[in-house]
């Protein structure tokens, strides 16, 4: 019963949770977004970024999310309260806690996730900055961080220190 109860006072003060889709780019986030929609899900998207080459069934982003570090205002996010958006995994700990979080993280292998960045990189005809396994242990020191975050966010509960 006192789950129960917990869990009414949170939905009464914060409203229905934000479900989240994150984790590292090229780790199959915009499929997840598209398997939610396909589900019945409602999406928080803006479609400024469109479909291209490397995602041939859009980004399903809203540009937004990309100023969570910076942003004074987040009270835009009320509006996602019971819909779903994307949030890059680096971006977690600025989601402001006026809201309740429920967090679907992709996991992908780290190696697929670059040779999926390095291909990407190619057809732009950019250059990566870094060597693989510079990126490959930064992605993992990352998803370590993350992972401790991102029980907090899913917990769902806005009062959990991060």
């Amino acid at each position: 019963m006192p789950s129960f109860l917990h869990s009414l006072t949170r939905r009464l003060k914060y409203g229905r949770p934000v479900v989240v889709v994150s984790g590292l780019p090229r780790s199959g986030t915009s499929m997840a977004m598209k398997m939610l929609e396909a589900g019945g899900m409602e999406l928080v998207v803006d479609n400024i970024r469109t479909a291209d080459e490397d995602n041939p069934k859009g980004y399903y982003e809203d540009e937004r999310v990309k100023e969570l570090a910076e942003m004074e205002d987040t009270s835009w996010l009320r509006g996602a309260r019971g819909r779903v958006i994307k949030v890059v995994s680096s971006l977690l700990n600025y989601l402001p806690a006026t809201n309740a979080y429920k967090v679907v993280f992709m996991r992908r292998n780290l190696h697929e996730v670059l040779a999926s960045q390095t291909k990407m990189l190619v057809r732009r005809n950019e250059e990566s900055h870094s060597d693989d396994e510079d990126l490959l242990k930064m992605y993992e020191a990352h998803l370590e961080k993350v992972g401790s975050l991102s029980v907090t966010v899913a917990s769902g509960d806005p009062d959990a220190s991060s």
